[in-house]
């Protein structure tokens, strides 16, 4: 197997690895945030999470900065084959860094 065809498969492989990851995230992601505190709601006496559960955000936060590991080994890889054979930049990589790496900082920052 050529070595453009080796990086090609370890190029998608974190890619779908990182998306995949990130899509888990979001399934965590609504199991830690607050509830949403309607009027009905609160006039029924239903109790509402007006804040952060520590033990899901935990592992949210943990799975975005995995998740900002594999975007920026996936960016090192892309960065090594487009300047080492005609294979162009990937465009989902950055942007999976950029979301995950901005996620991860407001999590570590402000909650």
């Amino acid at each position: 197997m050529k070595k453009r065809k080796i990086f090609q498969i370890c190029l998608a492989t974190l890619s779908l690895a990182g998306w995949s990851l990130a899509l888990y995230a979001l399934l965590v992601f609504d199991e830690a945030r607050p509830e949403r505190a309607f009027g009905n709601l609160l006039s029924q006496g239903s109790p509402a999470r007006l804040h952060w559960d520590p033990e899901p955000t935990l592992l949210l936060e943990t799975l975005l900065w995995i998740c900002t590991g594999i975007s920026v080994v996936s960016l090192v890889v892309n960065y090594y084959m487009a300047h080492h054979s005609r294979i162009g930049y990937w465009f989902n990589i950055p942007l999976l860094l950029l979301c995950s790496l901005s996620a991860g900082l407001y999590l570590n920052l402000f909650v």
